[in-house]
């Protein structure tokens, strides 16, 4: 069969006739290059770090072939290398790459790549691979399809581990969601608590994160308990270590301790309290805290008060757990549903196209999953009960931009109050799970999660206050009448006091410093890589001020210098 004859090309001074065919190899495979010249393929570019910057810079930098990616990424497809003509670098994310490979008839696939910060080699890839495919077939979610992936660095041509996966259709609802009326905005709420639901239908008898069971040595599958209560074997899949954030961030990821699976709640609840008391008493030097400003006449920050808290954690914790199992139940859930993570239907945004970063999933007990999807968050007082809020009764008497801000907070306040509603109406263990998450005993599960790095002063505190609510915690209920199991002495509570008086006072301190900096403020210690410089010479103005006012002594100044956070 003949060919029609495409346009001549002129090459080293000869004339070549192409077949269309041909020609759209030769264009392909002369205007390919390499992939890997660029470096910032590799770096963390979204932002600039004001603190340990060398350090953030270097977790956050993974080393790849992006050649051989694209390779494989063309191949999940069934072209070849030579036929993926374009590929653009998403915005970092502060645990991955994530690049859009584009083939010549145009398709579009996703290649993600985990930073080092993103997880322990191996485990984090393997449970991202084996949720979404859980999730997208077993919980009806829309996920993008796993096309394909590597958990071994070392034994694949990328020379690092990835994910390729499916183009989330849609577009992100961060996009549309200014736009949106409450009416459709409360109809994407409906459907992402339908979602909540469908995550429900199954729940596990262990605690951690999920993975193929094939990966897992020695493990053969897992029990899902369906809703009737009644149990399955799942042999496809397991449940192994956590590859929760709170196991992995701020030096965790290096300290060697219980990373699960757990057979009960207590388990791992106990495992939470061990995991933080490893890692104050093995690390070289403890995380700085950037939620208060911490020195001579304020709170000094101390191993030996961190074990001291998190002792008293681990003899409260029976106490503090719920005596509904209904709530304590292990559900598998996404981690951050926030506008980024939710693809919706560009003329219908009420409608989801897309579920996205299941990395870092956790079955977790219920009452750890259970709040309001992030999405809904916003600045103001929270909603609580099932009661629409007030409207501003002042409301004629502000000003235009008072009135616009109070409108919105009305808005959002009815909003989070609708899905509260439509929760307790549809799906009351969710709803319980929820209500259970405003009480004591889950702030003292909660606080204790991140005594590492902050709070154990006032955690200290809060214990005090805890033995006057004795009576009416969860476990003491169900036993009958308890000794409160922690004694202390009048030096003890004065001492818990000042130094609860101290936190406070730095915590004071660091908001003066949030609110000089302004839009400044470097949220998770970024900030614009444009905005940097600036940044850091206004830092250092609010530190002279604060020492000069502070600092009594020279010695003062030295403690205040060195309790400065933002200092590389």
């Amino acid at each position: 069969m003949l060919h029609k004859a495409a346009p001549t090309l002129q090459s080293q001074g000869r004339i070549t006739l192409f077949t269309t065919g041909q020609l759209k190899t030769h264009l392909s495979q002369s205007f390919h290059r390499s992939w890997d010249a660029n470096d910032d393929s590799y770096d963390y570019t979204r932002g600039r770090f004001l603190s340990n910057e060398p350090h953030e810079m270097k977790i956050r930098r993974v080393k790849l072939n992006l050649n051989e990616l694209a390779k494989s990424a063309a191949e999940s497809i069934g072209f070849t290398y030579s036929q993926c003509v374009r590929i653009e670098k998403f915005p970092d994310g502060m645990f991955n790459k994530a690049f859009l490979f584009t083939m010549q008839d145009g398709t579009q696939v996703v290649g993600k790549v985990p930073n080092p910060n993103a997880g322990r080699p191996h485990y984090t890839t393997a449970s991202e691979v084996a949720t979404m495919d859980f999730v997208r077939n077993e919980l009806s979610t829309p996920v993008p399809r796993v096309l394909a992936w590597s958990s071994e660095a070392n034994e694949n041509p990328v020379g690092a581990e990835y994910i390729i996966m499916e183009k989330a259709e849609g577009v992100q609802l961060d996009k549309v969601w200014p736009k949106m009326d409450i009416k459709k905005r409360f109809e994407l709420v409906k459907t992402i608590a339908e979602y909540q639901k469908a995550w429900m239908s199954r729940s596990f008898t262990q605690y951690g994160s999920l993975y193929y069971s094939s990966g897992l040595p020695n493990i053969e599958g897992c029990v899902l308990v369906k809703e009737d209560g009644s149990n399955c074997k799942e042999h496809r899949f397991a449940v192994g270590p956590t590859t929760g954030r709170e196991f992995l961030d701020d030096g965790r990821i290096d300290v060697d301790f219980d990373r699960g699976p757990w057979g009960s709640v207590h388990q791992y609840k106990s495992a939470v309290g061990f995991r933080e008391l490893a890692c104050v008493q093995n690390m070289a030097r403890l995380p700085r805290s950037f939620l208060g400003l911490y020195g001579p006449g304020t709170y000094t920050p101390s191993r030996f008060k961190k074990i001291a808290a998190l002792q008293h954690y681990l003899c409260l914790l029976p106490y503090f757990l719920p005596t509904d199992k209904s709530i304590s139940s292990a559900f598998l859930w996404h981690p951050d549903l926030h506008t980024e993570n939710i693809f919706v239907h560009p003329d219908r945004p009420s409608e989801v196209l897309s579920i996205i970063d299941w990395q870092s999933s956790e079955i977790l007990p219920l009452f750890d999953h259970a709040r309001q999807p992030y999405f809904l968050d916003y600045d103001g007082p929270p909603a609580t009960g099932l009661d629409p809020p007030e409207f501003p009764k002042n409301f004629d008497e502000l000003d235009p931009d008072e009135q616009r801000r109070a409108h919105g907070l009305y808005l959002n306040m009815s909003l989070a109050t609708l899905y509260r509603k439509l929760t307790s109406t549809k799906n009351g263990t969710l709803f319980r799970a929820m209500e259970f998450g405003q009480t004591p005993s889950f702030d003292m599960m909660l606080f204790a999660q991140n005594l590492l790095i902050d709070g154990e002063a006032l955690y200290r505190a809060r214990i005090l206050d805890i033995e006057q609510e004795w009576s009416s915690l969860p476990g003491v209920q169900a036993s009958g009448t308890q000794p409160f199991p922690l004694e202390f002495s009048a030096e003890d509570v004065n001492s818990i006091g000042e130094d609860a008086d101290g936190a406070i006072e730095g915590m004071e301190l660091m908001q003066s410093v949030k609110e000089s900096l302004g839009e400044l403020w470097p949220e998770k210690g970024i900030v614009r890589p444009e905005r940097y410089d600036e940044a850091k010479r206004l830092l250092k103005e609010i530190k002279t001020e604060l020492i000069a006012r502070l600092a009594h002594s020279e010695a003062e100044s030295k403690a205040w210098e060195e309790s400065w956070p933002f200092d590389d």
